[in-house]
């Protein structure tokens, strides 16, 4: 294996390399991927040496893991799994302990840059890479672990693949095939085939094995070629108690009447009833209906009865509207009604209102991911949901989206967002969202695009009633929010709808009855475009924007600084314009696949993923965070940490074509930006504070301030008109303002907290304290003309760019 170093690896255990293969194997935590400077050294075992070893990697060819072959003396054979790990002390090195639930298969970069081959699956990786060299039009994998252990790996890259398993000749070998043919079935793949093996085959024959007498290669691919497929079995039917006189027949639902002199009337076309649905409270029950268009798509709807209280209209503009036909007639509707009321059967599915998390499964419009509990989960909604789109391939998104992100931090940290909003519950982490701001035509939609085409969700629009707006919010659940030109909606409608969205709830409402509606509630994450900021647009109408809205909606600048607007490098494309281009052309032929293969991995093993989410964000936030940065800064960090985390959780899985770090990265230099545009540290009203305060003496400081003490100033100097206060040089020769009691309270620091305001500039030393050292205590100083006057003095450094 050409991992492996020359230097013998089998070399005796020292006394530190002893104690440490003595350590628990559960105090190490498995590195995936490897990192590529790290050496492939396989550590001493017990066994022996390895008589053979195999390399597992992800889609982009970095290494996962290696499966190890021992020869017992017995005859039998030992596969032990070796991954890189790291222990809590900051130890790393390789270990024989295998990677987590679900475990990847083998040969994934194979797999990743032939999307369109047909995959052969053997039992081992020997037979594998044998299968490989006689098949090379197939691409060959196998599971981990053994044959016993099908269930374990992770199949979902089989999804749309055409599949051909060729079984060991043996018992084992059978079950094996039939275990990988349910599993790969159960993903989606195109087809699936098994192999019959020829019953003259030697007993535990396999592809590695030499070619039984009298067969020839050309006779083994006819056997591939000849591969019977497994049937799918069909759902097992619905059983449905109809209501008296109805008859569901292949044209579709009749009412038959007692009385053979009235005919039988049409009621709508064929659908059948799968269930009926109620949520774990036992309440809003329903039934989830299935029909077939004119053009041979399947439709399916779990319809609340509560729909069907009044008469009727919302279902049938339902049906309607997925193509089922249904009698227009007053008749035919109330029959309809009945029929729906009334039909019941034993099937039963839970409903849910929105997407998202449910217990350990997370459900979307059109797949539910995890652990349901046994049992059938469905959204049920009033109207219809669009799933994710859903077009091109994931390998066609990673190599024409994904891998321009790379080196480029705006775009780096917009896809590392975009696979947040799944996260937010795991880590326990509010709504929040993010808002690149800068001149218009600066790439700032493109980030937008390429955040949507990984969630496969739409942009929308700023410009939204509240109503509107709760909605996109509840149809977002624990997903993604995209909102585009902040610019075009009023300052006040922006302020509440950035407060609505980050506060995670709608408006209480009232019903006609008098009683309280339920209060719509969500948890999402959301990312923005504007020409303006959001504390910009807020004050637009008059009003000054809050703290707590800049930690709800952070502001990045979206100009990278770099010459080419969004863009921190071309990744040689002529031009910003050009690659944007590019990037809206990709994000409309691949979208939706990488949200699809997110959910699949991380509701395999929720512990697992949680515990490394969290330690990733505390690494990210024990690297970044400034000492002594305020709670609001400390909020945004954990913020950017998580999207750090999110990101580098995408690449490790295989997901982001990216170089590890690479989303921690980004993360941080747009933290900076953040930083740098915040103006420092400290709270939001005490940066608010020290601003407004310089810029009051930068506008103001030779117009409003009277020039007091030693020396001869200019006659143009000496008219003050509408004074504050007063200026003088300190002994280095610089002006120091001493502003009056009053002008501080109602000008200088207008809209502040005027005392907290002072406290804050004199732990900065930028105002004099007094002689107890209270803000609350001014200096009294000598003025000509007056006896003393009190002030509040504020030295030269105040025009400086920052206090200490």
């Amino acid at each position: 294996m050409t991992d492996m170093p020359p230097d013998d690896p089998f070399r005796p255990l020292d006394e530190a390399e002893a104690t440490s293969a003595a350590e628990p194997h559960t105090d190490w935590r498995p590195i995936f991927p490897v990192p590529d400077e790290v050496r492939g050294n396989i550590p001493p075992h017990s066994l022996g040496k390895p008589a053979a070893f195999w390399v597992y990697r992800n889609r982009t060819g970095q290494r996962l893991c290696v499966i190890c072959r021992f020869d017992l003396a017995d005859g039998r054979k030992e596969f032990l799994p070796l991954t890189y790990c790291e222990h809590p002390d900051g130890r790393c090195e390789w270990r024989w302990k295998g990677l987590p639930k679900p475990r990847p298969l083998y040969g994934l970069d194979r797999l990743a840059e032939r999307a369109a081959a047909p995959v052969i699956v053997c039992e081992g990786e020997k037979a594998a890479n044998a299968a490989g060299m006689l098949f090379p039009d197939h691409i060959a994998t196998t599971s981990p672990n053994g044959a016993k252990s099908a269930g374990k790996a992770d199949w979902s890259p089989l999804a749309g693949r055409r599949v051909v398993i060729w079984p060991d000749h043996d018992e084992e070998g059978r079950a094996y095939a039939a275990d990988v043919a349910r599993l790969a079935i159960a993903a989606g793949a195109e087809s699936v085939a098994v192999v019959t093996v020829p019953d003259a085959f030697p007993e535990k024959w396999d592809l590695a094995d030499t070619l039984p007498e009298g067969w020839t290669e050309d006779g083994l691919r006819t056997l591939l070629m000849d591969a019977p497929p497994v049937e799918t079995p069909p759902p097992a039917p619905t059983e449905i108690d109809a209501p008296t006189g109805f008859r569901m027949s292949k044209n579709g639902l009749w009412f038959v009447p007692d009385d053979p002199e009235k005919p039988a009337i049409h009621v709508s076309g064929w659908f059948k009833i799968e269930a009926e649905t109620r949520n774990a409270h036992g309440d809003d029950w329903g039934v989830l209906i299935a029909w077939t268009d004119n053009d041979g798509r399947e439709h399916q709807w779990a319809m609340p009865r509560q729909l069907l209280a009044g008469d009727g209209s919302e279902v049938r503009a339902r049906l309607l509207a997925g193509g089922l036909m249904v009698n227009p007639s007053a008749k035919g509707r109330s029959l309809l009604n009945h029929y729906l009321l009334e039909a019941r059967t034993d099937a039963r599915a839970r409903c849910v209102e929105t997407t998202g998390w449910h217990g350990g499964a997370y459900v979307t419009p059109g797949k539910v991911y995890g652990n349901t509990g046994g049992e059938r989960v469905i959204l049920q909604t009033i109207g219809a949901v669009p799933d994710f789109d859903c077009l091109g391939t994931l390998e066609g998104w990673q190599k024409e989206v994904a891998t321009y992100a790379v080196g480029n931090s705006r775009l780096a940290l917009a896809l590392s967002i975009a696979f947040v909003g799944p996260l937010l519950k795991l880590v326990g982490e509010d709504s929040h969202g993010f808002h690149f701001c800068g001149a218009s035509s600066g790439g700032k939609t493109t980030a937008l695009h390429v955040a949507s085409s990984a969630v496969g969700v739409p942009i929308h629009s700023w410009r939204t009633t509240d109503n509107s707006a709760e909605g996109l919010a509840r149809a977002a659940n624990d997903g993604l929010l995209l909102l585009d030109e902040l610019s075009q909606v009023d300052g006040r409608a922006a302020d509440a709808m950035a407060y609505m969205l980050g506060n995670g709830q709608g408006k209480g409402r009232m019903r006609k009855d008098s009683t309280n509606k339920p209060v719509a509630t969500w948890r999402l994450a959301f990312l923005s475009t504007g020409e303006v900021g959001l504390a910009d647009k807020i004050g637009e109408a008059g009003k000054k924007a809050k703290a707590g809205q800049a930690v709800r909606l952070i502001e990045i600048p979206a100009d990278a600084g770099a010459g080419h607007k969004l863009f921190d490098t071309l990744h040689g494309f002529s031009g910003g314009d050009a690659l944007a281009r590019h990037l809206r052309s990709a994000t409309e032929r691949h979208r939706g696949h990488a949200i699809r293969f997110l959910l699949e991995r991380i509701t395999a093993d929720l512990p697992a993923l949680v515990d490394a989410l969290k330690a990733e964000k505390a690494s990210w936030e024990a690297h970044h965070l400034p000492p002594g940065a305020d709670g609001q800064v400390s909020r945004v960090s954990a913020r950017f940490a998580l999207a750090a985390a999110a990101g580098e959780l995408a690449t490790g899985i295989g997901l982001l074509p990216w170089p590890d770090g690479e989303a921690s990265r980004a993360a941080a230099i747009c933290f900076k930006a953040w930083l740098d545009r915040r103006g420092g540290i400290g709270s939001a009203e005490t940066e608010s504070g020290l601003r407004q305060v310089r810029a009051f003496i930068e506008a103001h400081g030779l117009s409003r301030f009277q020039p007091i003490g030693t020396g001869d100033y200019p006659e143009a100097e000496t008219k003050t008109i509408n004074r504050v206060g007063f200026r003088r040089k300190d002994d280095s020769g610089r002006w120091e303002y001493l502003v009056l009691p009053e002008a501080w309270t109602n000008e200088v620091c207008k809209g502040l907290d005027a005392r907290a305001t002072a406290k804050d500039l004199i732990a900065r030393r930028l105002l004099v304290p007094g002689a107890d050292a209270k803000s609350s205590r001014l200096e009294r100083v000598r003025i000509p003309g007056y006896e003393r006057v009190r002030v509040y003095c504020l030295t030269a450094d105040i025009l400086a760019e920052g206090g200490e």
